[in-house]
């Protein structure tokens, strides 16, 4: 099944981000693990070839402690570039089969996308989803899978 970045962002305004009469997380940690959730379980659906995430839900804890780091930073281009260096970080290692993932190229422009859905406060909570869920789709289709010959590297799509 490939990524749908609509799918990710929905589950990011649902889950994560605040909706009108919700109730905030209690603290960075929990922020994390929302947002690491919401990641990991879309991120499993990924595909390299024929071969799905096998290590996407196990290693959303790293996800999560990474997240609510981010989240504490205070500055929203730090906060951008911690979470956006988050996602690039899980994503990287992941194994696909015998393949193994390398890190996005798109982080620089992840970097940039993420800081600035945080320095702009009057977004909507569907926006700040949307523009997050596309910053996370273009990390992973950025990702190159390499596997033992005979196949060739594979995107994570």
């Amino acid at each position: 099944m490939p990524l749908i970045p609509n799918a990710l962002a929905s589950s990011l305004e649902q889950d994560w981000l605040v909706a009108d009469g919700g109730s905030f997380p209690a603290n960075n940690q929990e922020s994390g693990q929302r947002f690491a959730t919401a990641v990991a379980s879309w991120f499993a659906t990924g595909m390299a070839g024929p071969f799905p995430c096998a290590t996407a839900q196990a290693r959303q804890p790293q996800l999560a402690s990474a997240a609510a780091g981010a989240l504490a930073a205070g500055l929203p281009p730090i906060a951008g570039m911690q979470l956006a260096q988050a996602v690039g970080s899980y994503m990287t290692g992941q194994v696909f089969g015998a393949g193994t993932a390398a890190a996005p190229v798109a982080l620089p422009a992840a970097i940039v996308g993420f800081g600035a859905v945080f320095a702009d406060l009057n977004q909507t909570a569907e926006e700040r989803a949307r523009l997050l869920a596309l910053g996370c789709w273009g990390l992973a289709v950025s990702t190159l899978v390499t596997f033992p010959a005979p196949l060739p590297p594979l995107p994570v799509l």
